[in-house]
């Protein structure tokens, strides 16, 4: 009955096992499996697989531009040697991507357009549309707003045709920064719309999240401050609804984006409020810093404002940020001209109102009119204050009027929207909802599988009863298996224990009280310490199944020592290696050697007229382990004649105890162990001793665990 449980049990806990894995689709991480195949590739493969490498140190959350430098940098290498185009030109793309992360963005230009020379060399165009994609992010990072459009618009179509929604749905997101930058409203918002549509059509969340994001950036700078904050908290809120911090990744934190609307809205202390958050995330976020000093200067503390402004001044310089430069030339230009120090804020807000008429960048150019004005205001050059001023205004009036018309024109839009938003919303709890359902079933189905194999076997284990009942024959069969079993255990345990004859002990104890009562101290103290090591030996290894050829062979030493001693160096023994044997690792039964000489000593040398010799040959062939024990001894037809006429000898069982351990072993073994005799003949013909040859299969250290 027991067995039947055993295989309910096993079967329950497959299927349970079975149903945690349909529930669970675990893919291997790329990078690991990438790394894993590198070894295995040469040339172009390994070239490909360097920058599979590299690009996957791309994305967010974790973006590692070291890394990504890393793996471009080693392709790069082997692609020169070997003059591989794409190879090159991918590494060159990639390493420009690592500069862009670093922000050095005049160094990642240079990359990309050795890449685009190349792509477009050989005709690969999706990757010339990827280039095409970063370099606009380097153009719109260096100000360069229409070259940066251009590079991304081509770059969209070509995205599109080869089905890349990653490249598409980002190149979206970029022109819809761009676009708003320039106060383009409405065509932000159309690209705004299709990267999130796109993001969704891929289902990533990451992205989604980052789409709503800025969604509410577009907002931001519509005026429209309260559907901005409407539109991060949702990203925040989609961000954790799914299991992944936004904030820890590199795009605009959402925490500074919701502090930037807060100082627009005039609420200076909710605003540091929220960058004091986002600078607990990431602390010498320069971009975070440059805002959280524009709070500052809201808050009219000058000197503070004005000590983060200059302490980034060269920071951005150094990158070639030129949008933050521009931002932080205006903010030390205005730090200046509140505290009434118009010629040192002079040159600062020019060269800031510069960058920004080069962009087209028209919030901040209205900023830079509004400055210069109260600068020359108080340089008492009313003509260009007045001048400045008038700019201002009108371009004033321009953004406010375009602001309202696209709030107005776009509030059914913007209704529409968060109409679908709500709706995919509702789809996302209704998807949750039908997976706890189908995960329900499938538990369900489990079960019922579970309950109508519990009940089969039941039925096979109450039909099994009945029928044992009636079938005694097949009781009696299986009582006397185990009996058999029994048996054989008991005879393996009696083969460890009975390898030492009594007989043997029995005249070690006497040798050794002979030995004390010739007061022969020494021999006596010499033959106790073999016995009791023997003894220990045995004991010791009687309760294992194996034992290094090297223990059997030092338990036989042992033996043999204290044979000679009790004979009185009637014989001596050699044991040699035929070839080389690494004993420590060929494990074979315990004591069965000993047996068999045993044997020869008894039943051979003792017997013999002069000095005897017993030799004991090992070697390993085929997995099989060959010991041949030849003795000089006075050959079995004599020794048979001797037992005969002895009335009282002790009946060894050693040979017949090995005899069934090793019937026992070969149950076990694939190869047969046995052992042999042969009768030794002089040249005249007499009897000139015997050989036992002993064939076993060895195990090595690994099979023997």
């Amino acid at each position: 009955m027991l067995w039947v449980k055993k295989i309910i049990i096993v079967f329950v806990n497959t299927l349970l096992i079975s149903a945690a894995f349909a529930q669970q689709h675990p893919n291997r991480h790329k990078i690991d499996s990438l790394k894993n195949l590198l070894p295995s590739t040469q040339a172009v493969a390994r070239i490909d697989c360097l920058n599979a490498l590299s690009e996957e140190y791309w994305w967010p959350p974790r973006v590692l531009p070291d890394s990504i430098s890393c793996w471009a940098k080693l392709a790069y290498v082997a692609a020169s040697k070997i003059d591989y185009p794409l190879g090159l030109a991918t590494s060159n793309m990639h390493l420009g991507v690592a500069e862009i992360y670093r922000k050095n963005f005049l160094t990642a230009g240079k990359y990309l357009n050795q890449a685009l020379q190349t792509f477009d060399s050989i005709h690969n165009e999706l990757e010339f549309g990827w280039c095409k994609l970063w370099l606009g992010q380097t153009l719109y990072a260096g100000n360069n707003f229409t070259d940066a459009i251009a590079s991304l618009k081509i770059s969209l179509p070509i995205l599109n045709k080869y089905g890349d929604g990653e490249g598409e749905g980002k190149a979206a997101a970029w022109l819809s920064f761009l676009y708003e930058a320039r106060g383009d409203y409405d065509s932000s918002f159309y690209y705004c719309t299709k990267s999130l549509q796109i993001r969704r059509r891929m289902s990533d969340d990451v992205c989604i999240a980052g789409a709503l994001t800025n969604m509410g950036h577009l907002y931001k700078n519509a005026g429209a401050y309260d559907d901005a904050l409407d539109y991060y908290y949702q990203g925040m809120q989609y961000a954790n609804t799914h299991g992944f911090n936004v904030y820890t990744t590199n795009w605009n934190n959402i925490q500074e984006s919701i502090g930037i609307v807060y100082r627009l809205m005039d609420k200076p202390d909710s605003s540091l409020y929220y960058l004091n958050e986002a600078l607990q995330i990431d602390p010498e976020n320069p971009v975070t810093r440059l805002s959280f000093g524009e709070t500052l200067l809201l808050q009219k503390q000058h000197n503070e404002a004005l000590k983060v402004f200059l302490e980034l001044l060269d920071h951005f310089r150094e990158e070639n940020d030129q949008w933050d430069l521009m931002r932080v030339l205006l903010d030390v230009g205005g730090t200046y001209e509140e505290n009434q120090n118009a010629q040192v804020a002079l040159p600062y807000t020019l060269e800031g109102f510069s960058i920004a008429v080069k962009a087209d960048a028209k919030p901040y150019m209205m900023q830079g009119y509004l400055s210069l004005s109260k600068i020359y205001k108080q340089l008492q050059k009313n003509d260009s204050a007045y001048f400045f001023i008038q700019r201002y205004i009108s371009l004033k009036d321009s953004i406010d009027s375009k602001q309202f018309l696209w709030r107005l024109t776009n509030y059914k839009k913007h209704i529409d929207f968060k109409k679908q938003l709500e709706q995919v919303t509702l789809l996302e709890k209704d998807n949750n909802i039908k997976e706890e359902k189908l995960k329900n079933a499938a538990l369900l189905k489990w079960a019922l599988i579970i309950g109508l194999l519990v009940l089969g076997m039941s039925s096979v284990i109450i039909y099994r009863s009945l029928t044992l009942k009636r079938k005694n024959e097949k009781l009696k069969s299986e009582h006397e298996q185990a009996m058999l079993k029994q048996s054989a255990t008991e005879l393996e345990m009696q083969a460890l224990r009975a390898q030492m004859n009594p007989h043997f002990i029995f005249n070690c104890l006497s040798s050794i009280n002979r030995f004390i009562l010739k007061n022969e101290t020494e021999a006596a103290s010499d033959y106790l310490t073999k016995f009791s090591r023997l003894i220990r030996m045995v004991l010791t290894n009687s309760n294992k199944k194996f034992i290094t050829l090297e223990d059997e062979l030092d338990m036989l030493k042992l033996y043999l020592d204290m044979e000679r001693l009790r004979f009185k160096d009637s014989f001596d023994y050699s044991i040699t290696f035929t070839n080389s044997i690494d004993a420590g690792n060929v494990f074979v039964p315990p004591l069965l050697l000993q047996p068999f000489a045993e044997n020869a000593i008894w039943h051979g040398l003792m017997h013999k007229q002069g000095q005897g010799h017993l030799e004991i040959d090992l070697s390993l062939e085929d997995k099989t382990l060959t010991c041949m024990i030849t003795d000089n001894g006075i050959g079995r037809s004599q020794s048979a004649m001797l037992k005969s006429k002895s009335t009282g000898s002790q009946k060894s069982m050693g040979l017949h105890i090995t005899t069934e351990r090793l019937a026992l072993l070969n149950k076990n073994m694939d190869k047969q162990t046995h052992f042999s005799f042969e009768d030794m003949i002089d040249a005249e013909g007499n009897s000139a001793g015997t050989r036992v040859i002993l064939k076993m299969q060895y195990k090595d250290l690994m099979e023997s665990v």
